[in-house]
């Protein structure tokens, strides 16, 4: 079984993937999706990392859905394009590894295109939770910043989901599973796992 874990900014939906993976003893991958496609890309690790929430203005992914690249390659494409590909190689790479847990990056939808099954989980929460876990880890920012920066990642991870795999991000029917973060995060983790069991 390979569970899939999309969340909204600072919902604490990475946690939960971690902690799914922990009760079920399989692997989680978040930072292990973006090192492996830097190896496979040859794009830095840090470029990678940024790349989550953000979408060309050139090429439509589409292109190489159905083409597979201008004559065999996809040089031509913008390099989040680029990214996106490899980073959706990389996460076919490790679901078919075997059981595992996969944070983010599109994966149920990257994962529906290879025909490979996965439970697939939304996790939210109302914002002054997602506020107040994000001044919690940043002394430094305003409640007024927090949640500016949670809207505008909010928005850029709707803008990816709608460029790249051409689904409503966050929408019911999208989804196997959605879960409010405020019942807590074991809570949370546990009622995937008895899910999965």
């Amino acid at each position: 079984m390979v569970i899939t874990i999309s969340r909204e900014y600072g919902s604490g939906g990475s946690e939960i993937g971690h902690k799914t993976a922990e009760i079920l003893g399989v692997p989680c991958y978040d930072k292990t999706v973006t090192e492996l496609t830097a190896s496979l890309s040859g794009f830095p690790v840090e470029t990678i990392a940024n790349s989550e929430d953000k979408t060309s203005i050139g090429l439509d992914y589409s292109g190489y859905l159905y083409g597979y690249g201008l004559f065999g390659s996809n040089h031509y494409l913008p390099i989040y394009d680029r990214i996106f590909i490899a980073q959706s190689d990389a996460i076919a790479k490790l679901a078919k590894k075997g059981d595992c847990v996969i944070v983010g990056r599109c994966a149920a939808e990257v994962l529906a295109k290879q025909n490979v099954p996965s439970l697939n989980v939304f996790i939210h929460a109302p914002l002054d939770e997602r506020v107040a876990r994000l001044l919690s880890r940043h002394a430094d920012i305003t409640e007024a910043q927090a949640k500016r920066f949670i809207r505008k990642n909010d928005k850029a991870r709707a803008n990816y989901h709608k460029k790249y795999v051409f689904t409503e991000w966050g929408a019911m029917r999208n989804y196997h599973m959605t879960i409010s973060s405020s019942i807590g995060i074991d809570k949370a983790a546990k009622l995937i796992a008895d899910a999965v069991k």
